[in-house]
């Protein structure tokens, strides 16, 4: 959501402008996002979470899982969409799911010419969901408007073209570096480790 709100005001770019003595205000022109369309690729507990909450801000969120289960998503109170119907509505587009062959480069030239024109992306993710070298002939075309990464293919990037670029809001993975979640982190190791030697249910078993 921070990612979301960053690139609606373009906070990263008015923060520099005003480190830099430059009142730009006339040239920061944000969007709204209440009335927007958010489109959730991945609906696990995290994408869950970010669909709540930018429903609290007035946004339509629709939903694209691997599995169909329109209400499963239903239930939780949003629209499951095919994607190329996901793609064409969205507004914004935010990444939550895993990578696996299914989602390598998802997101390619083939499917940013399927967005609106002007589309923000989000990627919290992993890096690989995305070809970094066709967002960034979108960025350049202007077919997205900006985007978010906090996740790189490989990490750190191997080039920066697409970090620098002046409608990229780029962080180095910090999705989880917060004090909290790093000590629900290793509380949950703790935990599982005991389960295992107990012969308990193992709450984050990946199967």
């Amino acid at each position: 959501m921070a990612m979301i709100f960053g690139l609606a005001r373009e906070l990263p770019r008015a923060d520099a402008a005003m480190k830099n003595e430059n009142w730009a205000k006339k040239e920061l022109m944000g969007v709204e996002l209440m009335g927007k369309t958010l489109g959730m690729i991945g609906f696990g507990n995290i994408g869950q979470l970010v669909a709540k909450y930018a429903a609290c801000m007035g946004m339509k969120v629709l939903v694209y899982k691997r599995t169909w289960d329109p209400e499963y998503v239903r239930q939780k109170g949003f629209e499951q969409v095919h994607l190329d119907e996901l793609l064409s509505q969205a507004d914004f587009i935010s990444l939550n799911l895993p990578l696996n062959p299914e989602s390598k480069y998802l997101l390619n030239d083939e499917t940013f010419a399927k967005m609106k024109d002007g589309v923000y992306i989000v990627d919290a993710s992993r890096g690989g969901v995305i070809d970094h070298a066709a967002l960034l002939r979108a960025l350049e075309s202007g077919k997205v408007a900006g985007a978010a990464l906090d996740v790189y293919e490989k990490e750190p990037p191997l080039t920066w073209d697409l970090v620098k670029h002046p409608k990229v809001i780029a962080t180095p993975h910090v999705g989880g570096q917060t004090i909290e979640a790093q000590l629900r982190a290793a509380e949950d190791i703790a935990s599982e480790v005991v389960n295992v030697l107990e012969g308990n249910h193992l709450r984050w078993k990946i199967v």
